[in-house]
């Protein structure tokens, strides 16, 4: 007898979050394997992964429908929260308006609905029913609720039995008609068996269709125990926990048509329904070919821009909208875009012409009407405008936005519009390495803005297009390799020193899986493989090989949703049209629910909105630079090629310098000597391990200074490379050379190198080019080595645009070190004042730079550090805000009392002028302790002795200030002033002083505790506390420092050891010591420094410091010269890249293949998203820098520095 078809209605996705545990590669191949030819997707909620569902079932020739297991409740509104109701319904589309309609109620439900759950309501279900299937979903679902009365708690909670049931059945039936389905699941759950009858008599009754559905979670049976864990890593409870919530039934798996054909034997027509639902349903979606949306223009915008444009913002695009106004107003708009377009450019091309030689101006003209030709030809117009409006908007709320990045700032397009500030033409980038004519992809401007100010300019966005056509972009985190491990072993209890042993035992390896995997034929090893004392572990100890077994199985499932870094998608119309709408709980972002992956396939434009950090300093500066100079600085009149700047990076003297304050930096700098911007630029591109083992960087350096001969293959190159004394630096110089002596023109030539970096067609490529070459009269064989030998060094070769725009942040931070040193040194502490250890280098650098740190003033500081002259020293400043205990609210009643009557005179002037409710004794103390106070010549122990008089004064003035209000004597001071009298003592200590300073400002700024040994411990090579990371693996060390704290610890074996607590000039470090070594340091003289021998190990999780030997100074000093201290090599310079976490397993192994092509020295670092958290793992792998050639133009990974 053949087994009826049958498809699976009900299923959850790994995009059911910590719940789904289908993982779509496994799902699709099994769904092939048990000969079924079409499935749906019903995920609890939410749409997540509709687009990466329906797209691998299309390629696998199986039929997708895209569904949900929603949430309902009948409350009047929405956004009704006087009940927790959440009965489950499944909705399915038909065609694309209930696709849209899906859509629409996924985003509401988040938008509006959500109550712990997102939910929707009836009424909206009515209004947005048209093209959906709707079945009666699980046990939980409306009708089987109520008629599951042998549950007490469904009584309890107003269950009405079958009446209850059949009333709800005919309300869903009146709102879908024969598009409404009542589900059968038969898993042997004692409530399906005692609602089973009913669901069969209701259907007779009411004549509503069964379907049969099984409740898949799982893709196999033996799936079963490992869901449950999944579970319990959501639930947070433990697997072996007897009270937790737990499936007493293991049939949530995928079963086959032929198991399904017998557990409903008795009615067959239940799956003959399914068959019914599946020829329904026939949603073709149209993906691909994005189209930018398009500028808004407003009435009033026209008006002021003096625009006849053809429509505004009304744009006809509600439901109600013919296809025809539909596109008359998508037409119309175009053209505005188009031509308003052309005006800005032209317009800020002229203004940009003020600054270039008259005889240059035509070349402009020429370069920027070939760029608007090609943007306008590829529908890119309102594209650009938009992120000429956006950052314009930024500069003019004073928002400080970067010069430029990547290779937009080779367009003079995007300079015309000032979305740029770097001349393209002046330093020879080209603007088809931003945008390729003969190569179609979609424009990427990345904007720099100050991180502190990022979130108004999106702001800004979503006001001008709407809430509702502005969303952020959703990403996913999956339980990868280490992390699986953690998260399963703390669920089976194991112990968190175990745990946390086995993990480490992973290889940190990009991609690296658990147990191996399998790729177009080949097998590449995984962690099991590669690490045998993992193997050894796992078979050891059973705990281990448990948690092994459940990882495995658990490994590359979606755990948790977040946001991307940077990226924001506009769209003309209401976003739920082309994506659905995610919003996180307890946030008002709108967030799409389409990962970047997809978001192309329907039709939306990714723009990247990222926080610079080195921006907020420049802008401070500049302020400060005004408040005290009252000077306006314009980087467009100062020369870049500044002497005096060059000479301060030729002396290393880089500190706080934007990407060249590292000491391999310093060190290159010191070599080179860059004396120009054009140099500036290749130092940026030269300082990674590419160009450095290669050889790249000595050449530059000899040939530079005259030590080696520059040489050309042909003459005609000698322009392109002569800036870099003939070294290939730049990917725009290996365009320009396969230009100039191949005859092709730069879109191709832009395509070549591409190739190149992925050694893709390189015989043939070769070839062409040497054709090309004989042709413009070269040598064929000269021109083939020639295109060998760029081949080369094509996978060394940085973005030249990039590069040139982030020289232009490093000149700005150089310009103003040199010129500036004090409020540039302040802006740098103020910018990291929440950063120990990068304010006490700059602590030290504001010292040797001769200038004076002096603690807090409260007449003196301001909000943040700041720079002042005082008895004719430079000093920068302490603000306020950093002292601790002291609340901005105070500061600001501070700041604005001075403001409003000058300077406090006195202790008595203060207490009489400020508000005791905002400056309290808490905040008094607080001030006092870092020396704020020290102005009016009383000691600070004084002030402290009688802060209760002080605080006591003050309230006695502001009652006093109160009472004269409305009287005659309310402007008379005599009346409003309360005397106050102090007794002046002798100052503490200076380390009493110090410690205050440390307590209420985290440093010490008078003096430090060792100053008296400073002289005998600069004798000796010792490394500082926060030069940790920087100390090779494996190497020693040795500390210096005074032991502040010994804490007494016994083993679980009974063996004593201690923690120690060292305080050196930079900060403080903890070593353990056993019992020997604590004895040996205890018969020391704690009152001086001790040196601490020690070997460093660093591990993926933290370093650890093993003391090998404890000193006095004198000894020390004999150790120091038989201890060579060994720097890590960790260039300075890694490669940052974000991982889009949210696509399948497919990308993260050819991310994985392309990073072991490319083995090298350089750090790699990986930006993912945890918990709505942008986390940056520094990562054990290193990297060749060609594997920047190689990811170039990769959609699923972003390099976000380089």
């Amino acid at each position: 007898m053949s087994v009826l078809p049958f498809t699976h209605l009900h299923l959850h996705t790994e995009y059911s979050l910590l719940d789904g545990a289908n993982k779509l590669s496994n799902l699709v191949t099994q769904v092939k394997k048990l000969g079924m030819t079409s499935v749906a997707m019903t995920d609890h909620g939410n749409m997540f992964g509709a687009i990466d569902f329906y797209k691998l079932m299309k390629d696998a020739g199986i039929k997708p429908i895209i569904g949900i297991e929603g949430y309902i409740h009948n409350g009047e509104n929405i956004d009704d929260k006087s009940t927790k109701q959440r009965f489950h319904i499944c909705l399915f589309a038909k065609n694309q308006k209930g696709y849209e309609n899906l859509m629409y109620l996924s985003s509401k439900a988040f938008i509006d609905g959500f109550y712990y759950f997102p939910r929707i309501n009836k009424k909206e279900l009515r209004e947005h029913s048209e093209g959906l299937i709707c079945s009666s979903a699980c046990l939980q679902g409306e009708i089987n609720w109520h008629l599951n009365t042998a549950n007490e708690r469904n009584i309890k909670n107003g269950a009405l039995g079958y009446e209850g049931a059949k009333a709800a059945a005919l309300e869903y039936k009146e709102i879908f008609g024969d598009d409404f389905y009542l589900e059968l699941m038969r898993h042997g759950i004692g409530d399906q068996l005692f609602i089973d009858d009913q669901i069969l008599k209701l259907s007779k009754e009411l004549d509503i269709k069964i379907i049969a559905t099984n409740d898949t979670h799982y893709t196999f049976p033996n799936d079963a125990q490992y869901h449950e864990a999944f579970m319990c890593i959501g639930m947070n409870k433990l697997y072996d926990d007897p009270n937790r919530m737990r499936h007493s039934v293991h049939e949530f798996y995928l079963k086959s048509p032929d198991q399904m054909a017998r557990l409903f034997a008795d009615i067959p027509e239940a799956l003959e329904n399914t068959q019914e639902i599946v020829d329904k349903c026939n949603l073709e979606l149209k993906l691909g070919d994005p189209v930018p949306p398009n500028f808004k223009f407003t009435k009033e915008y026209a008006k002021n821009e003096g625009l006849d444009i053809d429509n505004e913002d009304d744009a006809p695009l509600g439901d109600d909208a013919t296809k025809e106004q539909k596109r008359a107003w998508k037409s119309a708009a175009d053209k505005n875009d188009a031509d308003y377009f052309v005006y800005r450019c032209e317009l800020g091309l002229e203004q940009r012409l003020k600054h270039v030689p008259q005889e240059k101006h035509q070349q402009y003209r020429d370069r920027l009407n070939f760029e608007m030709d090609v943007i306008n030809s590829m529908k890119f117009p309102g594209y650009m405008l938009i992120v000429w409006d956006f950052v314009k908007v930024a500069k003019e709320m004073g928002i400080a936005v970067g010069p430029g990045r990547g290779s937009a700032a080779g367009s003079l397009v995007a300079y015309s519009l000032e979305i740029t500030d770097i001349d393209p033409m002046k330093y020879d980038l080209l603007f088809e390495r931003f945008l390729n004519p003969e190569r179609v992809s979609m424009p990427d401007i990345d904007m720099d803005f100050m991180q502190a100010r990022r979130g108004e300019v999106i702001d800004y966005v979503v006001k001008k297009y709407g809430r509702n056509q502005v969303a952020q972009i959703i990403t996913f985190g999956s339980l990868l390799a280490k992390g699986v491990i953690r998260d399963v072993a703390r669920v089976l209890d194991m112990p968190l020193s175990q745990a946390d042993k086995m993990a480490k035992l992973v290889p940190d390896e990009l991609g690296i899986t658990l147990n191996g995997k399998t790729k177009n034929g080949d097998f590449i090893p995984g962690a099991f493989q590669k690490e045998p004392k993992l193997q050894e572990f796992i078979e050891s100890d059973a705990n281990a090989a448990r948690v092994w077994e459940f990882a495995k199985k658990l490994e590359g499932l979606k755990r948790n949703s977040g946001i991307h870094a940077a990226g924001v998608v506009i769209s003309n119309e209401e976003l739920w049209k082309k994506t659905p709408i995610y919003k996180p709980s307890g946030e008002e972002t709108f967030v799409t629910q389409y990962s970047l992956n997809y978001l192309e396939d329907v039709d939306l434009i990714k723009f990247d909105f990222l926080g610079l950090k080195t921006l907020d300093v420049i802008d401070n500066a500049i302020k400060l630079i005004k408040l005290r100079y009252n000077k306006e600085i314009k980087w467009h009149e100062i020369d870049e090629n500044d002497p005096k700047v060059y000479d301060v990076i030729r002396s290393g003297n880089t500190v706080g310098m934007f990407q060249i304050e590292s000491s391999g930096m310093q060190d290159l700098n010191k070599r080179l000597k860059p004396d120009s911007f054009e140099d500036l630029i290749a130092v940026l591109a030269l300082y990674r391990p590419g160009p450095m083992e290669s050889g790249m960087l000595e050449s530059f350096i000899e040939r530079k200074h005259g030590r080696e001969k520059i040489e050309y293959t042909f003459d005609t190159m000698q322009p392109i490379l002569e800036n870099t004394y003939g070294v290939i630096v730049y990917q725009e110089q290996v365009m320009q050379i396969v230009q100039t002596v191949g005859g092709f023109s730069l879109g191709y030539s832009d395509i070549i190198r591409r190739a190149m970096g992925k050694k893709k067609d390189m015989s043939t490529y070769n070839d062409e080019f040497a054709k090309g070459a004989q042709k413009q009269g070269f040598d064929y064989n000269e021109a083939s080595k020639l295109f060998d030998l760029i081949e080369k060094f094509a996978g060394y070769g940085f973005n030249k645009s990039h590069s040139a725009a982030y020289a232009m942040v490093t000149f700005q931070t150089a310009w103003l070190k040199t010129y500036y040193p004090n409020e540039f040194m302040a802006a740098l502490l103020t910018s990291d004042k929440d950063n120990t250890d990068k304010v006490v280098r700059y602590i030290d650098e504001t010292k040797r730079m001769g200038i004076e740190l002096s603690p807090p003033d409260i007449c003196d500081s301001q909000l943040e550090f700041s720079a002042i002259t005082k008895d004719g020293k430079e000093i920068v400043l302490f603000g306020l805000g950093a002292i601790k205990g002291v609340g901005q609210s105070a500061v600001l009643s501070i700041l604005e009392t001075r403001k409003e009557g000058g300077d406090f005179t006195s202790i008595e002037d203060f207490v009489n002028r400020i508000e005791p409710s905002k400056v309290n004794k808490r905040v008094i103390e607080s001030i006092i302790k870092a020396g704020g106070f020290d102005r009016f010549g009383f000691s600070r122990k004084a002030l402290l002795d009688q802060v209760e008089k002080i605080v006591d004064t003050a309230k006695d003035a502001s009652m006093a200030r109160k009472n004269a209000v409305g009287s005659l004597f309310s402007d008379d001071s005599e009346i409003t002033t309360v005397e106050l009298k102090l007794i002046n003592s002798q100052e503490y200590e200076l380390k009493e002083i110090l410690e205050f300073e440390k307590e209420t400002l985290g440093f010490y700024v008078s003096g430090h505790p060792l100053d008296e040994y400073r002289e005998k411990i600069e004798e000796l090579e010792y490394t500082l506390s926060s030069e940790i990371e920087s100390v090779k693996d494996g190497s020693y060390a040795i500390f210096i420092g005074k032991v502040e704290e010994i804490t007494k610890k016994t083993s679980k074996k009974g063996n004593q050891f201690g923690i120690v607590n060292i305080m050196d000039f930079h900060g403080n470090i903890e070593v353990m010591l056993f019992s020997d070594k604590l004895e040996e340091l205890n018969q020391m003289n704690l009152n001086e420094p001790i040196a601490f021998k020690t070997k460093i190990t660093h591990t993926d999780m933290f370093t650890r410091i093993s003391v090998s030997k404890i000193m006095t100074l004198k000894d020390a000093k004999k150790e120091t010269k038989k201890t060579k201290k060994e720097v890590r090599e960790i260039p300075l310079e890694p490669i940052n890249l974000s991982i889009k976490l949210d696509t399948d397993m497919k990308v993260i192994e050819d991310l994985y293949r392309i990073v072991r092509q490319n083995p090298g020295n350089r750090e790699l670092k990986i930006t993912i998203i945890s918990k709505l958290q942008n986390v940056i793992i520094d990562s054990a792998i290193r990297v060749d820098s060609k594997i920047l050639t190689a990811l170039d133009g990769n959609e699923f990974v972003d390099i976000l520095a380089s």
